[in-house]
């Protein structure tokens, strides 16, 4: 088990999807609304994350499996970040149920739920798994609030920037992940 929390960890901290959202989320929403971010990062992961290992002994053999998730995925971040490139800051933040959302369905897809859910969990009965799930999905959510306040720190000249950014940020993940899907 600390071999799986450090690498949980580890992958947690790294930047990805979501974790550019929460650095968006950190620097254009009040605190206490960017605070609730992690949760929906960690209702997602504790979703994919439960799939994924659901389904790792049938995926073993498919790698066209692994590429329709890669395209799903590639799909919704190139779709979040049409959004966000037109979400305009000076007319106000999107109203944090859209914010938590986007955290939550960019999660959902985020190719680490898939690493965690077929990688690092032992092959065991589902409900030995459920601590294993649930020790990653909490150690999302003190993760994704250093995301979020990483995103407070940013200086006041570049939040207005931070969408477009993130948006950027994701189209370079959409293409990883086709690229991905392409050359298996």
């Amino acid at each position: 088990m600390l071999a799986f929390i450090a690498a949980s960890a580890a992958i947690l901290l790294t930047p990805g999807p979501t974790n550019t959202l929460l650095a968006a989320g950190g620097a254009t929403l009040p605190l206490r609304k960017g605070l609730l971010l992690p949760f929906a990062e960690a209702l997602g992961y504790s979703i994919a994350v439960s799939l994924f290992f659901l389904m790792a002994q049938g995926l073993q053999g498919r790698p066209e499996a692994f590429v329709v998730v890669k395209l799903a995925a590639a799909g919704w971040l190139i779709y979040s970040a049409i959004k966000l490139w037109r979400t305009r800051l000076d007319a106000g933040a999107p109203a944090p149920r859209f914010a938590f959302g986007r955290v939550f369905l960019t999660t959902l897809v985020n190719p680490k739920a898939l690493l965690v859910g077929v990688v690092f969990i032992p092959q065991q009965p589902f409900p030995n798994a459920l601590a294993w799930i649930g020790t990653y999905a909490g150690l999302s959510i003190g993760a994704g609030i250093g995301w979020v306040l990483l995103g407070t720190l940013l200086p006041k000249r570049l939040r207005r920037h931070s969408y477009k950014g993130a948006a950027l940020v994701l189209t370079g993940f959409s293409l990883a992940a086709v690229a991905s899907a392409v050359t298996g």
